[in-house]
């Protein structure tokens, strides 16, 4: 039987969780409730449910799951899951009163998503003031990336106002592939693997010291620890939330007067912030260099775990000066990713056994290496709605991982 196997960069997401740090994104909107309104004012979140289940259904990508696999059987696959009922994926919650959305929300965001169904959730919100209610979708970073992740999301809506999606008929999937149906194919990858190999008239080492450069470039990133702060600490199953928005225009208009780009103008935001909140606490910062784990954009596609590891210039004082340092040091790292060995993102090269330890050791000595993560994610380009209900904003929210506290996610 032919399977769709989880590709390795997808699998190490599942490697960095544990119980208080799920590896899950999420975005927290809101919308206009007054095309969802009743005759008494309330919101008719049956109706909201039906609306996202109806646009769940059609999208192949919330329908399939894992399929975890034993000893014999190759990677993980992917398969269509018999048992995908989108009701299951869909709740319905009130803000506290008082609360805050996005706060109130990071709380939930980080319940673990069960890994034997599709792995996402959407949670209609009410009890917004001003006419307003939430929706708050979470994916599982095996399943998609930022990027992908703001899609999935995205497909939960519509492109325009007055869309209407009927029930699409039952979808049936086959059957999840069993132990014995998985071993085999195992086998006949193997076999197929083996036709394709050309056996050397000599020992070939070329491809033991490909392994080893690559080793070397994912330790030669890490290997110099970063300057230590009040930062790093053990991440609980609590989560804060802030939110910041600034008008795009002016951004891009800003990087465009001083040669730079939209993501070298957040890192210097994100180096500001350290420095008044460690400066706060009465931390010694001059001289400090904090590093950030960046994503990077591969152009294959496909979620390929590229990182740049940036360091940000806390120490400087001049906003300026540390702008065109980071703007130089964004610039190195892209030249070292596109040119030579891929670093942090040559892990998804290696076998599954030492890709494992590696993850080990860096989710064990991460935190003396790496202080937080930016990621920066295009935003829908056009508006969007739900049944003519307009999403008016929406927040995204990076994951944690264990001794790395902070995360900043910007949506652009």
């Amino acid at each position: 039987m032919a399977v769709t196997r989880l590709r390795m960069d997808e699998l190490v997401n599942a490697w960095v969780a544990d119980s208080a740090t799920p590896f899950q994104i999420a975005l927290v909107g809101r919308l206009d409730a007054a095309p969802f309104r009743l005759h008494d004012g309330a919101l008719d979140v049956r109706r909201i449910r039906r609306e996202l289940a109806a646009r769940a259904r059609r999208v192949e990508d919330l329908r399939r799951r894992v399929v975890w696999t034993r000893c014999g059987e190759g990677m993980p696959v992917w398969a269509p899951d018999p048992a995908f009922d989108p009701d299951r994926h869909i709740a319905v919650a009130t803000l506290p009163p008082g609360r805050d959305l996005a706060s109130w929300a990071a709380g939930r965001i980080v319940r673990p998503l069960p890994m034997d169904r599709p792995l996402w959730r959407a949670e209609v919100v009410d009890g917004l003031p001003g006419a307003r209610f939430g929706l708050v979708v979470v994916v599982h970073h095996v399943a998609a990336d930022g990027l992908a992740g703001v899609r999935l999301a995205g497909s939960l809506l519509d492109g325009a106002p007055g869309v209407d999606v009927p029930a699409p008929p039952p979808h049936l999937a086959p059957p999840l592939p069993s132990h014995r149906e998985l071993r085999a194919a195992h086998v006949q990858e193997l076999a197929r693997a083996l036709r394709r190999v050309r056996v050397p008239t000599r020992p070939r080492p070329g491809r033991v010291r490909e392994l080893v450069r690559e080793l070397r470039s994912v330790s030669a990133e890490l290997r110099t620890p970063t300057s230590a702060t009040s930062l790093p600490r053990r991440v609980g199953p609590t989560r804060q939330l802030a939110v910041v928005r600034e008008p795009l225009a002016d951004l891009r208009r800003s990087g465009h007067a001083l040669g730079v780009t939209v993501n070298d103008l957040l890192l210097a935001a994100v180096t500001g912030g350290l420095r008044a909140l460690l400066t706060s606490r009465g931390e010694a910062v001059s001289g400090m260099t904090l590093r950030a784990s960046v994503p990077v954009v591969t152009g294959r596609g496909v979620q390929a775990s590229g990182v740049l590891l940036v360091d940000l210039p806390v120490g400087d004082a001049d906003p300026l000066r540390r702008l065109a340092s980071i703007r130089a040091a964004t610039t190195r790292a892209k030249r070292r990713h596109h040119t030579g060995p891929a670093g942090v993102a040559s892990l998804v090269h290696l076998p599954i056994p030492l890709a494992r330890l590696v993850m080990r050791w860096m989710r064990r000595f991460g935190a003396s290496r790496v202080t937080l993560f930016v990621t920066d994610v295009p935003g829908p380009a056009a508006p969007l709605w739900l049944a003519g209900a307009r999403l008016l904003d929406a927040v995204p929210v990076a994951p944690l991982v264990q001794r790395v506290g902070l995360g900043v996610a910007a949506l652009s």
